[in-house]
């Protein structure tokens, strides 16, 4: 068997050479396929312990070899795999060299939390993995489904608000986290925290600030999609909410002015009211002034004929 693993992972190897300098000739499929061989055999190495630290020597002299920060998807694969054959394979921490070597070139050194904080950002960097939106979706579900089996309980009853306050790639990393757990039609359970959010436009505000969660959401179908005069109408409504609720206090509109993208709508507002009023106010009044003028005239010329009877 261990001649078959290490066969494995010399073309796991392999491929991530190719995709840092032959970019033209990976193949997205095989390198899944070849990820998903070596990690198959890695609970079976739990009872066969002589072969686990055979690959785990295996394994740190190939990573040695190359700088883990070679490329993206060289990090990102070897940090992965090497967590997931310490936690599955090393029973009695003798095949955890591997590991132990990654694990101390992180900066966060736990992993979870170095899954959160480090490569989930990595995953949601601009051009991350060359825009390889399979590799993306893979690793994806590579850290939701370490982290749901290793991790921290899941929390089926997330509200919308604790999901708001999560940063970007931990709101994508519990949306994936829930589909594992939950299943993946939960957008059309009227009682689920994705039917909420989409309900809610939280969705669609979470795109704007990142294409590729953006990509996620529609692969996954949580994108409303409308026109635009639907999206313009949405706005000014929303808009004009804003802007009626911050009346209705003035505890509430003292705080809303303080902060800057609303002191200056505010403020804007405020210069175009006057300027209107600068221009309607001067044309109102020539205009009044015209009209009395003109009455004042033809009282003026009907007085003689009054006065011949």
């Amino acid at each position: 068997m261990a001649v078959r693993i290490e066969s494995y992972i010399d073309d796991l190897f392999n491929y991530l050479d190719i995709y840092k300098n032959r970019q033209s000739e990976f193949k997205t499929e095989a390198f899944l396929q070849t990820y998903n061989g070596v990690s198959a055999v890695f609970n079976t190495l739990r009872q066969q312990r002589d072969e686990a630290v055979q690959i785990d020597l295996y394994f740190l002299d190939k990573i040695k070899a190359t700088p883990l920060a070679d490329s993206d998807l060289r990090e990102i694969t070897i940090q992965v795999l090497i967590t997931y054959f310490e936690s599955e394979a090393d029973t009695d921490g003798q095949s955890n060299k591997a590991f132990s070597y990654c694990r101390g070139l992180r900066t966060v050194k736990q992993d979870v939390p170095y899954f959160e904080n480090y490569l989930m950002p990595l995953l949601l960097k601009e051009r991350s993995l060359k825009d390889n939106f399979k590799l993306n979706l893979f690793f994806l579900d590579e850290i939701a489904r370490y982290i749901n089996k290793f991790g921290r309980p899941f929390n089926p009853h997330l509200t919308p608000e604790e999901f708001a306050a999560k940063n970007s790639p931990l709101k994508l990393l519990e949306l994936a986290r829930r589909r594992q757990q939950l299943g993946k039609d939960l957008i059309l359970d009227r009682n689920s925290l994705e039917f909420d959010l989409k309900r809610l436009g939280v969705f669609n505000k979470v795109s704007e600030k990142n294409k590729l969660i953006a990509q996620y959401l529609d692969e996954w179908k949580y994108l409303e999609k409308s026109d635009f005069l639907s999206k313009l109408k949405n706005w000014l409504s929303e808009f004009g909410g804003k802007i009626g609720g911050a009346f209705t206090s003035f505890k509430y509109f003292s705080l809303v002015i303080t902060q800057r993208k609303a002191a200056y709508l505010f403020y804007s507002l405020i210069i175009i009211l006057f300027l209107l009023l600068a221009v309607y106010i001067p044309s109102k009044w020539r205009e009044n002034s015209q009209t009395k003028f003109e009455q004042l005239q033809k009282r003026a010329s009907e007085i003689p004929s009054g006065s011949g009877r």
